[in-house]
């Protein structure tokens, strides 16, 4: 037995854990070849899914569920609260490129561990033995939350523009539950300091960019994943941030009034704009309603996503009920059950509105806050130890950063990450009142104190650290 399967053995806990994973799993068995099968075997599980998607139909999903330029038509009201157009514009080329960034630290990363798992299968891989168990699982569960925090927003924002639309064309309509952007400093959203107003517009120049990491959960269904996941991953991230910019700079130039725009009764500035541009309410409608039916495209894209990742971390026994969401329906082999868990917890989220005026913020600041914590902890690992370990020159799939250009790119994803997590946490507008706080990093600080209680007293327990039997990945094919 060599140095790395001790070290793969330890960080399981148990001889007993081991003998366990084995017989639920007999691709335990070492493997030479480079299949997916065979890839995945030595990541620790057996091929369940059928691998019967294509590069572009994974491209297309990410793309879908990324939707740049309609998601930056849902969020430009906060960037000109916040500093106006050129905090829009500028933020926006800022986020595209560091979101580049952090798509190619991950896409790294991928390209040798590519699981459904994804950002807490990764953090085992690259995490010491001695806190391998609690960092996979916190991360796992930061992700699930995450990406079915995000997946709901993209339905919210669907909810909230066909309720603009009515609102638009229907005198007697009068929308209870909307924000209100008539109290505010022009550009500043009552910030004296001009530059943490423009931080704090980060939001929406950072959300349009979110969802790249479907195409992990979505790789133990495509063929030749260490070769098509990262394509994928960052393709999307090149493809919607491109469509993204165009979109983004024709707004601005069809854009009169700020005030006519902030204080429009629909709640969203982008069908004001359709609205002033076409001189006409069904014109206007027309080209608004494409928005929410490509948002609405976009939570399904989402909860293909997150269900995998759920069904994935159920497999590892991470979650409660995991022989329930770990469980194949035989007749369209997919997690059936992590699907409809991820409906309803979409539905439980939407909840939220009924009781804030301002929710619509606070789940995109959950969703930009979630995703970026499973995103940064797989690069901080890699920075820290996955780059120092002694086989790390043989551990590397089809896409691969040269040393010091990877360290440069996890450098600067691990600095904007929590720039961006910091600023996520501020309220929109000032002064800060129970109306229009933003209450975002109560829900995570929640949603982690209820994880750290269930590790604490029963996951830890059960949870089965992935098997890390990794060799060298060529290039596929």
């Amino acid at each position: 037995m060599n140095d790395l399967e001790c070290q793969n053995r330890k960080s399981t806990g148990t001889e007993g854990l081991m003998t366990r994973r084995k017989e639920r799993s007999p691709s335990h068995v070492p493997h030479s070849g480079n299949t997916d099968e065979d890839i995945l075997a030595r990541l620790g599980h057996q091929q369940e899914l059928e691998r019967k998607l294509s590069l572009l139909t994974v491209g297309a999903l990410c793309s879908c569920l990324m939707a740049t330029w309609e998601a930056l038509a849902t969020v430009i009201a906060s960037a000109l609260i916040s500093g106006g157009a050129p905090c829009l514009f500028y933020n926006y080329l800022i986020s595209f490129i560091c979101t580049m960034c952090i798509a190619l630290s991950l896409a790294d990363i991928a390209s040798v561990y590519p699981t459904a798992g994804g950002q807490y299968h990764w953090v085992a891989a690259l995490s010491p033995p001695s806190t391998r168990s609690a960092a996979a699982w916190a991360t796992g569960w930061i992700s699930v939350w995450g990406q079915a925090i995000f997946s709901a927003s993209a339905a919210f924002a669907a909810g909230l523009q066909i309720q603009g639309l009515i609102t638009m064309n229907s005198d007697s309509y009068n929308p209870t539950r909307w924000q209100d952007f008539a109290d505010y400093q022009r550009g500043f959203g009552g910030w004296s300091n001009d530059g943490v107003a423009w931080l704090v517009g980060l939001q929406s120049a950072v959300y349009p960019f979110l969802g790249y990491d479907a195409a992990c959960h979505l790789s133990e269904e495509l063929p030749h994943a260490s070769r098509n996941v990262p394509l994928a991953m960052l393709g999307s991230v090149a493809f919607n941030g491109l469509t993204g910019l165009i979109y983004c700079v024709v707004l601005l130039f069809s854009t009169q009034s700020l005030d006519t725009l902030l204080e429009t009764p629909t709640g969203f500035p982008f069908i004001a704009i359709y609205l002033d541009v076409t001189k006409s309410k069904v014109g206007a409608t027309i080209l608004s309603a494409i928005v929410p039916v490509i948002a609405t495209a976009a939570s399904v894209a989402g909860m293909a996503s997150t269900s995998r990742t759920l069904w994935a971390f159920a497999r590892d026994k991470g979650t409660p009920f995991d022989k329930q969401l770990s469980h194949i329906h035989k007749g369209v082999k997919v997690p059936v059950n992590a699907i409809c868990v991820i409906g309803v917890l979409q539905l439980l989220l939407g909840l939220i509105y009924l009781g804030s005026s301002t929710a619509f913020n606070a789940i995109l600041s959950m969703a930009i806050i979630g995703l970026y914590l499973s995103y940064v902890l797989p690069i901080i690992y890699q920075l820290a130890y996955g780059r120092r370990r002694k086989d790390a020159e043989r551990l590397q799939g089809w896409f691969k950063s040269p040393v010091r250009v990877g360290i440069t790119l996890n450098s600067i994803s691990c600095a904007w990450i929590v720039l961006v997590i910091v600023f996520s946490t501020f309220p929109t507008l000032m002064p800060v009142t129970p109306q229009n706080m933003n209450y975002s990093l109560v829900v995570i600080t929640g949603v982690l104190f209820f994880g750290i209680v269930y590790y604490i007293y029963h996951g830890r327990r059960k949870f089965e650290v992935p098997i890390l039997e990794v060799s060298v990945i060529e290039g596929q094919g």
